[in-house]
């Protein structure tokens, strides 16, 4: 009945494997959970491989790297059961009822968004901007996540039923970044409802903000060309059509250069500032559509 799908990439997983497994036995339904691992190195792929030693746990390995959309239909594709329960690798779920909770709520032609939630306590130094952001500005309950379901979806958590799913499928396009916000946007367009309920994962950041910084960079490089359709779903994308309106690109985009190393030592430290933050995703995207219009007029 159940297909629990992890994609990871350099990930140990047998911690959310083995909480997953532990719910999942108890359930009385049939279920699996299937393991895509896309290019990881050696050791991990060494860890991972353990989760074999259950009979419901199947570990699928990609020997190039493709990215966290094509990983999840591939998975998709892989799975045998009707709901398909998606979890990143870096989460374990925040409640020992959280199988059964999705479950009960499981429906035909509905995705159901259970959320995240960040542990105050531990947070290494040089990984304060992603916490900060996270409990800041994604951390949300389902009750504000359902003024606005499409909008906020994310696909960190989330089940949806197989026919559902084969309707949309992720755009392999987008390698890394807003590939779940074009997920929610063609929900919405082929009339799937979306539910947000509080079953939340804790996520686990295993990266420091100079790595979350870099994948800031090329999820912004993913919005080039998709503005128009996905402006209604992506705050910076509304905020770059202001200023850009006002004739203003120009010059974000040379503030950002000129000051981008300053910035950065401001976000990669331990009082980073999401004004700054949020400047530095829209200085960037102005940038890189100041170098695309040179490009065009060069040609």
């Amino acid at each position: 009945m159940l297909s629990i799908l992890l994609p990871t990439y350099n990930a140990n997983c047998m911690p959310l494997i083995e909480t997953v497994y532990k719910q999942a036995v108890l359930l009385d339904v049939p279920f699996e959970i299937l393991l895509a691992d896309d290019a990881s190195v050696d050791t991990i792929r060494l860890q991972n491989r353990k989760m074999t030693r259950w009979n419901e746990c199947r570990y699928l390995q990609l020997e190039q790297n493709v990215g966290p959309a094509r990983i999840r239909n591939y998975l998709a594709t892989q799975a045998q059961y009707p709901y398909l329960l998606f979890l990143d690798s870096d989460v374990i779920p925040a409640k020992d009822s959280f199988l059964s909770d999705y479950l009960n709520i499981a429906k035909q032609n509905r995705a159901v968004c259970g959320g995240f939630v960040y542990k105050r306590d531990n947070i290494p130094d040089n990984s304060i901007l992603r916490y900060k952001y996270g409990i800041a500005v994604e951390e949300r309950t389902a009750d504000f996540r359902n003024k606005q379901p499409y909008h906020c979806f994310i696909s960190m958590n989330f089940l949806i039923c197989r026919e559902a799913f084969q309707k949309v499928r992720f755009d392999e396009s987008f390698h890394l970044g807003y590939e779940d916000t074009l997920f929610g946007m063609q929900l919405q367009q082929a009339e799937i409802a979306i539910e947000h309920i509080d079953n939340p994962v804790y996520h686990c950041v295993e990266e420091n903000s100079n790595q979350f910084l870099v994948k800031i960079k090329r999820a912004v490089g993913n919005l080039i060309g998709h503005e128009q359709n996905m402006r209604p779903y992506v705050k910076l994308l509304r905020w770059h059509n202001v200023v850009k309106r006002l004739g203003m690109q120009p010059v974000f985009a040379f503030v950002f250069s000129k000051y981008e190393q300053t910035i950065i030592s401001n976000l990669t430290g331990k009082t980073p500032s999401l004004k700054l933050f949020a400047f530095y995703k829209l200085g960037y995207l102005c940038l890189l559509h100041q170098k695309q219009n040179r490009q065009e007029c060069v040609f």
